[in-house]
């Protein structure tokens, strides 16, 4: 995963709002992805996203410029979802999620909006240190030592838990009616 450049880091630890800016844009989708699979409600994925950025910004000082921005960033970004996940009591009930449709039939959008509620739901029945390996790897595309890096754990047991991880998607993901797909892949 490329990040933003050493320079821009440098000038959003001094506070610089366009350096904000860039932050914002570089990370917006990748935050937003992680706290899609972390929370499972687009509500509270905006939601977390916005506090992510926030953070960064008010905790800008404990980054060191010297060192590479993303570990830092993400593991903020981590810690945010962790505390909202243990503040939590329940899986979230269903939201819509966004589905952009062009030029496709009523009906492939019908099915695409099934499709991505069963693969929210099968990601909301995963333990978070699941959850959370399988959303820095696919989300964010981290490599496995980046997540080892930013987890603090062995690169054993980053493989390990994105194979159960994965491999409990599957199971959760087949009853919640995917197997045709998965059948596919």
């Amino acid at each position: 995963m490329t990040g933003i450049d050493q320079d821009s880091a440098k000038r959003f630890h001094d506070g610089d709002r366009q350096a904000l800016q860039e932050v914002i844009g570089h990370y917006q989708g990748s935050v937003f992805g992680i706290g899609l699979k972390l929370l499972g409600s687009v509500d509270d994925a905006k939601d977390y996203s916005q506090d992510v950025f926030v953070h960064a910004y008010e905790k800008r000082h404990r980054f060191d410029p010297e060192r590479p921005f993303e570990p830092w960033f993400f593991k903020l970004a981590l810690n945010l979802g962790r505390q909202r996940l243990r503040k939590r009591k329940e899986i979230p009930k269903s939201d819509s999620m966004p589905v952009e449709i062009v030029e496709e039939t009523a009906e492939k959008g019908i099915i695409e909006k099934e499709r991505r509620e069963q693969v929210r739901h099968a990601l909301q029945k995963l333990k978070p240190k699941y959850r959370e390996c399988l959303a820095l790897r696919f989300e964010s595309d981290m490599k496995l030592h980046e997540i080892a890096e930013l987890l603090g754990i062995p690169i054993e047991t980053v493989k390990t838990r994105l194979r159960r991880g994965l491999m409990a998607f599957k199971e959760h993901y087949g009853k919640a009616g995917g197997y045709d797909e998965l059948q596919k892949s």
